[in-house]
């Protein structure tokens, strides 16, 4: 199949300064900010990342590997007729664009929406798909705490004994959250009042513009909450079991990242700091969380108990297989799907 090429727009000066402030902010937050929250030089974080066995390197890959294949359980519930194979793909090609660009989501949704399409998939379905799984992956992270932090008092207590008030707290807003976002994914109202509200902001500004076109974006976004209250409706276990899955793999993985780096504390800590690290991706002030997710990562892992040093080395070991390792990957994966569609 040959599609016609198309010189893609030179970026403006006001996209080059955005990018030019994210580069410096998460250049500032590695090379300022960790060692200042976490008491420990770049240099001794280096020896600590030299002496990691190429073998634990391995296996942390494998980890890796298995929870974004475990990860395509949920990706093809919401999109029927989508293969494990090509959601793997849809994933690593949106994580990498993601992971480089400033609000990369939106780049890397609508490139998805492009392979999605080449596939035989319509419109509706995909928007159905973006819903679902971004839905799915934020009530992930807000009831996260409120499955873990009973754990991590069981596991260690008595590390976790002068955390455990903020934590409750903070577990219980965090449920909180996650049933409103539950309510107004599921209302048909909150659709139809947002849609009706949308329309008349939109029309008389359509008219200012010339143009006799209907917004019609009440009707569309009705459509859209019947096709997702569909897909729940038939599809919540999978959904369900593909997330619950891949979330817990990746807590293994981190698991397995600090006891390689030698942080010292306790699975409940761990744990407690794994429920962070879900949040903190969810800020989107910088591509992939870089920086800020580091930053948070390593402050609540030495407030912990953990040994500064290899408290850094842990958290740059999981980050490495859950952000930086995706690019490459992601990006292969991506050159792969351009050349069979040239």
């Amino acid at each position: 199949m040959t599609t016609a090429v198309v010189a893609p727009a030179r970026p403006g000066p006001w996209a080059a300064a955005r990018t030019l402030v994210v580069v410096a902010a998460v250049t500032a937050l590695f090379v300022v900010v960790v060692p200042r929250v976490s008491g420990a030089p770049w240099a001794l974080v280096g020896q600590q990342l030299a002496r990691v066995p190429v073998p634990e390197l391995g296996l942390l890959g494998l980890l890796w590997a298995t929870g974004l294949l475990l990860h395509t359980i949920t990706l093809t519930g919401a999109l029927p007729g989508l293969t494990h194979r090509r959601a793997l793909t849809l994933s690593l090609t949106g994580s990498a664009v993601a992971n480089v660009l400033p609000l990369g989501g939106a780049a890397g949704i609508a490139l998805n929406y492009r392979m999605v399409r080449a596939w035989g998939h319509d419109r509706a379905a995909f928007a159905a798909y973006t819903v679902v799984t971004n839905t799915w992956d934020v009530l992930a992270k807000l009831l996260l705490p409120l499955l873990v932090l009973p754990v991590a008092l069981l596991l260690d207590h008595g590390a976790l004994t002068r955390w455990a008030g903020t934590a409750t707290v903070a577990t219980v807003l965090l449920a909180v959250a996650a049933a409103v976002v539950a309510v107004l994914a599921a209302s048909p109202v909150c659709a139809e009042r947002t849609g009706r509200a949308v329309d008349r902001a939109a029309r008389p500004l359509l008219r200012r513009l010339g143009s006799t076109r209907e917004p019609h974006v009440e009707a569309w976004l009705l459509g859209l909450q019947s096709q997702c209250s569909w897909l729940v409706r038939h599809r919540w276990r999978q959904l369900t079991l593909g997330m619950s899955a891949y979330t817990a793999m990746l807590a293994l993985l981190m698991l397995a990242c600090f006891a390689i780096a030698g942080v010292g504390i306790g699975p409940g800590a761990v744990l407690l700091a794994f429920a962070v690290e879900r949040l903190l991706t969810l800020a989107g002030l910088t591509p992939g969380g870089a920086g800020v997710v580091e930053v948070g990562l390593v402050g609540v892992a030495v407030a912990l108990g953990g040994a500064p040093v290899a408290a850094v080395a842990g958290v740059l070991l999981y980050r490495v297989f859950t952000f930086g390792i995706e690019i490459p990957v992601g990006g292969a994966g991506l050159a792969a799907w351009l050349w069979a569609h040239r």
